[in-house]
């Protein structure tokens, strides 16, 4: 998948990005076949944007808690719907940095296939909607 080309430090505080991992490690802490290891690199960010959130003003640093209470309240709504859990999870998932390779990689393609993602499920809306 594509990466952010942004920095994560300036992204640190962002209070959507920040909500979405608390309730990301909170979901997985419910899950028995997640362990401690599964979310480390959540649990790390998550360190990083206290740290970054200590080093703003006493003023700043109340408004911004205001916006990410907010911000925790709209994405535990969203991740009620089990389709903007999968997509918020994915979210999540998609900032871990890439694993080392540790040798060359092997990759096989399907020969029956035309073009790149015809082999996915393609989810289309109802004919109401077109």
């Amino acid at each position: 998948g594509l990466k952010p080309s942004y920095p994560l430090r300036e992204t640190a505080m962002d209070p959507v990005r920040t909500a979405n991992i608390q309730a990301f490690v909170a979901s997985s802490s419910k899950d028995p076949s997640k362990t401690l290891d599964d979310v480390r690199y959540e649990r790390q960010q998550l360190t990083e944007a206290r740290r970054t959130r200590l080093g703003i003003g006493f003023l700043d640093r109340m408004d911004k808690d205001a916006e990410c209470k907010q911000a925790y309240r709209e994405v535990v709504d969203m991740r009620r719907n089990s389709g903007h859990r999968k997509a918020l999870d994915k979210m999540v998932s998609d900032m871990r940095p890439e694993p080392e390779l540790k040798g060359p990689k092997i990759v096989s393609h399907d020969s029956r296939t035309l073009f790149h993602g015809q082999d996915k499920k393609q989810n289309w809306a109802p004919l109401e909607s077109y």
